[in-house]
This record gives structure tokens, sequence and C-alpha cells, in this order.
């Protein structure tokens, strides 16, 4: 047998599960309220401090916390269930006034802590309830209509038109001014039928006329003594010959030739609107009745008329009474009766009238202007929609569906509703009129909408622009996202004192959520997450987003409220992005967290990257790619450990703790699980995780428990040094954590605000702001200054004394509602002197000893435990440690080093009982076995390097080393050595 022994030069190593002869040295069994350290060893976790009582907190709601600045320091939040909102200032526990809650509890309004999801930007936290479907605004929906006139040009959401009920438009504008023109249009319902403009299939446009025979003519004379008469019985002759037989003739001096257009007027024919252009050429002849004398007055005048159809009106028939129909015409005084030969019957559509003014005047010589054609009051007596005169053109609008069409195109533009050419839309309008221009027929996601804009508002001159489609009767348009239905901010006010608003997003004007502007359904639709629950609100790339199902929404870049297109006619690199998984499994997302690569999305089954292979994230660039496929805890966030992502699986009876690293673009990220070696410790119904990158530690806890769960981690390089796992156990339930610098902040179940110094420092002896050190000297006369650790602590005075029994009370109402009245202390903070609880009532507390009306400490005891496993004969070699289990090991004794200690328990341990154990202070280490479990009221000692040697001489298989430690000193164990006697049992090593 071989006298040997071993150091572990380290008990940093965490909670292992593994049987202890797979254990690597260093870890242990149980490590409770200690903290493994690199640099200190295994230190005994620092005490909690109360800061105050959170008013008007409550036991349910959800909890977030939200840092301002380093002056300023942060705040923590709670919004219970009936949605009321309380803020406290985290550094003193004060109420902070929050306004506005009243206003949003149907939002606010949760059952559970994970209903509610939080995102701070800045100033403002964005409240997500995932119970709340997102809707449209209902209460913005338009009277159903065919189209409409659109929003005006000041608001969003006022509808005008030029009547109230007339929501369908044509803008008709004159397109030239020409002589001899008819500018003609008609109007009528979709649905009408052809109908004859003169009402008649024998009614029509004349579109042949003729002078008629030559008795019909005005200068035709049956006998040389008959008077020469017009068709109007108008005698045109003159009496000649006056030397001879007198007769009857026409004037010589031709008074009776030229030309005109004139308007005929009805003869035998009810019809109107003729025009035509009469030419009477005269000249001067010999009478065919003159006499064998010639006298000057023996000439006549002989004239040829002939007539030009100019226009040929409507109404008008080819017989009247089985009679050849005519018109008459008048020039210079003559009658002419103008025969109709021949008539076109006009049809079109025209139920809802027709504008046929007058042809505009066929003489070159006459000015013609846009008004003479622009009759309003014969527009306003011939049409049944309402007409206004705008520009150079009539605005036609009507309570139902309406087409104009005009047998002169050249002569207007009509434009409806609908265009295919943007360059035809006219350049005067009626101000808010809309229009829809396809660009193919084909396909609906190419079209757009055109609003007109007046200048300052006004019809007339104008420009149009771009907007959104006008509702239909099939298809209401909403105008906007329910604003009610999307998450609610708390914002910071910069008001003196500082208080917290609770509202929507709010911009000039109105709410920040921005309505859709431009295009329908097709071209511009709403998010897809319209119907449905979002699950997590995040902010990547300065664009706001949000969780959906299976979907990936942001919103547009630099316009964080604004999830719609600002145009349908292209696609811009900052519009919105709305993206879904392409996973062939069912998938909901649930929360993300951003990372230099892109943003890592986390399903309950999978893990998704929303990446770019671009420099910017642009709806043309966006990917979506599935990543890895572990199952995720949605009761957690994944949180950052600086260059990694973690994450809490919770599938099985226990919960994993998965470090995801290496995550690139494409292919699979490098996933760990962190919790293999310690696979039972965390609990499934882990709730709260929290990280300190600064600490190099993670804290896991459950909501309404007294236990927590840290990792704490150091990294070289790309080489991790220390992984380790161990527990801390409080004297009161946790209701919520965080994180802020070196400080641990708790909210305990009964609402009591308190801090762990992660890092403590020594500020000022007995200042209510310092970490409740005290003043020791070493056994060399060195002072120093090591910290009190005890759990709620708080600086009080205390009361009276009572010499009976020689006790002290001191009023604790800021006690803990679980509190261990038995590991109550109190510690005089001038000298460190400890006095032990000897009972309480309500919230006095009697005190053995006298210290009356001496400033103290008081707070409940921490329990620190480190528990090492079966010490066997280990060999090293890198990663993994060989024990020797098949050889025989008594060992003598075990030294255990420490940095620091006042009063420590050794036990050495093993299941079904205590075999022995041992008591140490810091002054008496005699190695006395003890079964003291209270502490002397004296000053307590506190030693630095120090090495206590504990006698086993035992089997190594017969106990595992226990140490523990209630006193409220300090505890710091560097590491350990065994002595003992080894023989392999005469086996051979293979």
């Amino acid at each position: 047998m071989t006298s040997i022994t071993q150091t572990i030069p380290s008990l940093i190593g965490g909670i292992s599960q593994q049987p202890d002869q797979l254990k690597l040295p260093g870890t242990c069994k149980l490590i409770s309220n200690f903290i493994p350290d690199i640099t200190e060893g295994l230190v005994k976790r620092p005490g909690s401090k109360f800061i105050n009582a959170l008013s008007g907190a409550t036991s349910t709601g959800s909890w977030f916390s939200y840092y301002r600045d380093q002056s300023e320091g942060a705040y923590i939040g709670q919004i219970q269930r009936n949605g009321t909102v309380n803020m406290w200032k985290v550094a003193d526990g004060s109420a902070v006034t929050v306004n506005g809650a009243s206003s949003h509890v149907s939002y606010l309004n949760h059952s559970s802590d994970t209903d509610l999801k939080f995102l701070t930007v800045a100033d403002t936290t964005f409240v997500t309830n995932s119970l709340v479907t997102v809707q449209k605004d209902t209460s913005l929906l338009e009277p159903t209509r065919a189209f409409s006139v659109g929003r005006s040009s000041t608001t969003s959401t006022d509808i005008t038109a030029a009547a109230d009920d007339e929501h369908f438009q044509t803008y008709v504008e004159l397109r030239q001014v020409s002589h001899g023109r008819e500018y003609a249009f008609d109007v009528a319902s979709p649905s009408a039928p052809e109908a004859y403009t003169s009402g008649s299939v024998n009614k029509g446009r004349v579109t042949r006329v003729s002078l008629g025979a030559e008795t019909d003519s005005p200068f035709y004379q049956a006998s040389k003594t008959g008077n020469i008469t017009d068709s109007a019985n108008k005698v045109l002759s003159i009496d000649r010959n006056t030397s001879g037989n007198t007769y009857q003739g026409l004037d010589p001096e031709l008074p009776f030739q030229g030309t005109e257009i004139v308007e005929c007027t009805n003869g035998s024919d009810p019809g109107t609107g003729m025009i035509v252009r009469l030419t009477t050429v005269g000249q001067v002849n010999l009478s065919r009745y003159a006499g064998s004398t010639i006298n000057g007055d023996e000439y006549v005048g002989i004239y040829n008329t002939s007539v030009e159809l100019l226009h040929g009106g409507d109404e008008y028939k080819l017989q009247i009474n089985n009679q050849p129909a005519f018109v008459t015409a008048v020039m210079k005084g003559v009658t002419y009766k103008i025969f109709i030969e021949e008539i076109q019957p006009i049809k079109t559509k025209l139920d809802l009238g027709t504008f046929r003014p007058k042809p505009t005047s066929f003489d070159g010589n006459h000015t013609i202007s846009a008004d003479s054609v622009l009759d309003l009051d014969e527009a306003t007596s011939s049409l049944t929609p309402h007409v206004e005169k705008i520009g150079n053109g009539f605005f036609l609008s009507h309570n139902s569906a309406f087409n104009v069409t005009s047998p002169e195109p050249d002569l207007w533009r009509i434009t409806s509703t609908e265009v295919n050419d943007v360059s035809e839309l006219p350049r005067q309008c009626k101000n808010g009129m809309v229009v829809k221009v396809v660009n193919s027929s084909e396909s609906q996601e190419d079209d757009f909408y055109l609003k007109f804009v007046g200048n300052n508002g006004a019809d007339g001159p104008g420009k149009w622009e771009e907007t959104l489609r006008p509702s239909a009767p099939s298809d209401d348009v909403h105008y906007r996202i329910n604003p009610g239905t999307l998450p609610v901010i708390i914002q910071r006010l910069n008001t003196s004192p500082i208080s917290f608003q609770v509202t929507v997003p709010q911009a000039d004007g109105g709410v920040a959520w921005v309505n859709r502007q431009v295009g329908d359904d097709n071209t511009n639709p709403f998010p897809t997450f319209i119907g449905k629950q979002l699950t997590q609100t995040f902010f990547h790339r300065n664009r706001l987003g949000f969780l959906c199902d299976d979907n990936v929404i942001l919103s547009q870049a630099d316009d964080i409220y604004n999830f719609f297109n600002n145009t349908a006619l292209v696609v811009s690199g900052n519009d919105p992005i709305d993206i879904t998984s392409s996973s062939t499994q069912p998938t909901k997302f649930i929360d993300c967290i951003e990372t230099n690569t892109g943003l890592l999305i986390f399903g309950e089954t999978q893990q998704f990257m929303l990446h770019t292979d671009s420099d910017s994230l642009t709806p043309n660039t966006a990917k979506l790619s599935n990543i890895s496929t572990y199952r995720y805890s949605p009761q957690t966030t994944p949180i950052s450990l600086g260059t990694t992502v973690g994450f809490l699986d919770a599938a099985g009876s226990y919960s994993r703790f998965f470090e995801m690293f290496d995550i690139k673009r494409e292919g699979e990220p490098q996933i760990v699980d962190v919790t293999k070696v310690v696979s039972k410790l965390l609990p499934n119904s882990i709730d709260i995780i929290a990280i300190s990158r600064e600490n190099n530690t993670i804290f896991f806890t459950k909501s309404g428990s007294s236990q927590m769960f840290l990792y704490r981690y150091f990294n070289t390089g790309s080489e991790r040094l220390q992984g380790s796992w161990f527990t801390w156990n409080f004297s009161y339930n946790i209701e919520y954590t965080f994180i802020l610098d070196d400080s641990l902040y708790l909210v305990s179940t009964d609402h009591k605000l308190l801090v762990i110094n992660l890092q403590p420092e020594i500020i000022s002896i007995n200042s209510t702001d310092d970490l409740f050190t005290y003043k020791n000297a070493d056994k060399f006369g060195k002072f120093f200054y090591t910290q009190i650790h005890l759990d709620s602590m708080e600086f009080l005075t205390a009361g009276s004394y009572n010499s009976a029994d020689n006790t002290t009370t001191v009023s604790w109402p800021n006690r803990t509602v679980n509190d261990i009245t038995s590991g109550v202390y109190a510690v005089d903070s001038d000298t460190g002197q400890t006095y032990s609880l000897k009972n309480n009532s309500g919230d006095d507390y009697v005190f053995h000893g006298n210290f009356a009306g001496k400033s103290i400490i008081i707070g409940n005891l921490i329990n620190a435990a480190i528990e090492l496993p079966t010490v066997y004969v280990k060999q090293k070699k890198g990663t993994t440690a060989t024990s020797d289990v098949t050889a025989s090991l008594v060992i003598q004794r075990i030294h255990f080093h420490f940095d620091i200690f006042s009063e420590l328990s050794v036990t050495l341990v093993k299941d079904g009982g205590l075999p022995f154990g041992y008591q140490f202070d810091s002054i008496d280490i005699d190695q006395t076995p003890s079964n003291s479990t209270t502490f002397k009221s004296d000053l307590p000692q506190v030693d630095k390097n120090v090495t206590i040697t504990i006698p086993v001489y035992q089997r190594n298989i017969n106990f595992d080393p226990l140490i523990s430690t209630t006193h409220p000193g300090p505890c710091a164990l560097i590491s350990m050595s065994w002595e003992g006697d080894y023989t392999p049992m005469n086996h051979k090593r293979v």
C-alpha cells in the first residue's frame, strides 16, 4: 500500500450530475449560494439588499424593466391582469406616475404572464398582447360605392363629392375648338339599351338635301305678268318694259346673289338644327319677254342657287302627310325651300341625357371660344347627372354609375374612373377625383390609382397624385389597421418629475400608425398579420417588425409605423417586408434576437434566419432560411452571450439550455447542449432568464420559486475555460428579476424590490448606500474589509433592551413573506458583531444581547453549501479524466484551502446518515466534533489564507465531503487536497 496525495487546484467546475467516477476534477455534486469564480475560487454569494416595497404591485401581472441612462438609472414596471400599469424607479423603489392606462385596458388585459411581450427602443416600450387579434378599423369604412372621389387633400378619412351621394364621376374635357363642328356627347347608365336620339326609326339626321324642281325655285316665273315670289310668297319681281307692255322681271342689279350659312327653319318637317350653306349666283341678261325694241329696262336678273348641307340636325322626316318633307332657309330676304332627300336615324345610349349643342360657326372669320361651347345651362338642362363647369370641361357626377360617349372623340377627352394612358389625363379637373390606371388587362397587380389635387384644394388646375382605390359595393376598402389592436407604448415623458404615458404611437395630428395611402388589396395589400395574433415585436435594421404565425413582417425603413407601400408603381428598397417561412412543418414564430448575420427567429420546433446577401435588406433581397430544428420554450426569451446565442428547450421533464454559435446565412449553425452534465438540474417550468454579460453569468428561475439556477462561463478566444452550473436559494420567492450593469435586481412575491451587487465594492463604511461591509484584522494585524452575507438586508436602529433575559427588540416591518424566523440575524454595522434571533412576534424581532439604539443590519441568513464528489485517484488527459475505481483507497485527511472565511462546518456525508462533522471558525479551528447550530454573539473573526485539515481515516467510497456555512461572514474556497493509502489491488493495468 502506497501513501499518496492529490490536489484539486480549483473547484470552479460547477455542478456535475455525472457519476462521481466520471466527474472532472473541480466539479461538485452541489454548489448552493456560492459563485465559482475563475479568479477568486468558490466564493459565497453576496447578500441581497432591500430597496423598497413596490406600492401598488399585485401578485399577478407581467413585469418588465427599462434602462434610461447612467444618471437617471432604470425603471421597473408591472402590467396587472386588468390592464393597470405601475412603474417604479429602481434606485429607490419609489412609484412613478403613469397616465393613460385606463384608455387601453382592453388591449393590456391578459390572463398569463407570457401573454405580454415587451420591446424597448430608446424611451419607448412596446407592449404586445399575443391574445389580441389584429383587425382592420371598421369604423373608417366608406359608404358602399362603385367609385368615389376619394380622400380630400387635407384629411385621410374625409370623402368629398359634388353632392353627398354622387360618388360616380366623369370629366369631359374640351380638346380643341374648331369651326363647323358639333360638340356632342351622350350620357347613359351601363345597362341602358340603345335608343334613337330622335325617338323613332323614321326620324334622324339629314344627310342629303335639294332645292327641288324648277317650279319650287324662288325665281321661277309662270307667266310674264305673274309676280315672281319666293316660298314665303314674298314678291321678288319688279315691273319691266315701261315703254311697252309691262311684265314682271327680276331686278337686274342682282340684289339676291350671295352666299350665306343659315339655319333652316321648320317647313313641313318638325326636325331642328339643320344648317346649310346657300350660294346664289346672278347675272344680267335680256328678258325673254323683251320686245323688238330694246329699252333699258328690258334687262333682268338671272339667278342660279345651290345648297350645301353643313349640319343635318335631328328629328327630321322624309315625308310629311305623304308629301316630301322640306325646310326653309332665308338669305338676302329670299326664303328658299329645301327638300330633305335622305336621313340617317342616330342610335346610341342616352337614357341619362345627351349634350348636343348647335355646331360652331362655319365661318372662319368668326372667333370661337371654349365658353361658347361649354354652355353650362344647356348641359344642366339636358343631362341627368350633376354638371359642373371646371376649366375647359364639364365634371359630371351621379349617384349611380354612368358612361359618357361622344360621336366626336377628337373634340372631347372623356376621363372616367378608369383610364389606360396616364398622358391622357386632364390638367384641370375636380379636386379629389380618383381614376384607376389600368396597365394590363391580364393582371391587376400593375394597376394603380390617381387622385386629382387642385391648387390650394380648389377645382381647376392641379396635379395627379397616386392614391388609394375607392371602395366598391362588394369590396369596401378599409383605410387603416385598427390601432386599438396593435401594440401600445409606454412612453417616458420629459416632465418634472418624470412620468410615463400609456398610449398608441402618436405623430403630429394623430395616430402614428400610417394608413394605406395608395393602391388596393392587389397592389398594396394589408400586412399578413391582419386577422391574426402577434407573438412578438422587434426592431431590426431600422425597421419595426412583428412575428405572426409563420410570417415575419417589417415596416418601411426609416418609417417604423408604416406597413404599406408608398407607391404601387414601383418596388422600393424602403418598402415593407412580409415574408413567410417555407418549412414543411407547422411553424409558429415565438421570439427572435438580432445577430450580426441577421435576425434569428425561434419557432416552437425550428429556428430561422432572416437575412440578405446584399448590403441592404429590401423586399427583393430578404430571405428567410431554416437553419436548425430544435425545440424552444415559449415561456422564455433567447439571450445573447456576446458572440453566441442561448435558448431554453423545455420539451422533456427537464429544461435544456442550448448555445448556438457559428451562425451563418447558409448552412446550419453549431449548437451545444450546455446542460448535458446537469441534465436533471433545470425544471421545465423555467420562465425567467437574465444575463449579465459583464459577469459572464446567466440566471434561470421560475416565477414564484425561491431557487435560482446559474451558469457561469469564461472564454479565451474560441476556447471556453469555464462553464459552471450552480444554484442560489433565497429566503423569499422570486417574482421577477433583471440585470442592470453589475447588479441583479429581484422582486419578491410580496412585492419587495431587492438588489444583489455582483461585483461588490466598498463605497463608505456604514453608509446606507454601501454593500454592508465591516472591518477585520487578520492574524498579522493587517486590516481588511469584508461583506456581510444576509438576504433582504436593511439598515435599522435597534429598539429597547430587556435586561431580564438579555434581549433587544428590533422592529422590521419590511420583512419578506417567506422569512425563516430562525435564520434572521442582526449585525452591528460598526463592529460586525452578530446577534442571533430568539423569537419574533409580527414585525418585532427579539435578539440575544444588548445593542439597544445602535445602527444594525438585519437580514435572513444564507445557507451556503458545497458537496464534493467521492474522492478517487484521477488522471486527467486533455478534457477528460479517468478514475481508478477498482483500487483500494483509504483517505487519511483532507485539506481545504480558503482565501477567506469566518465560520463554517465540514461534514462527511453519505446517503442514509451523517457519520461525523466539524464546526470551525477563523480563530478556533480545533478539530473538535460539534453539533452546535447557533453562533455566539461575540465579535466575528475573519481570517485569510487558511487551510483547514479534516481527519478522515475512511475508505473513499464511504463518504462525500460537505462544506456548509450560515454565518453572515464571508467564505471563499480555493482548492482542496487529500492524503491517503492507495493500493492497485495487484491488478495489472492495461
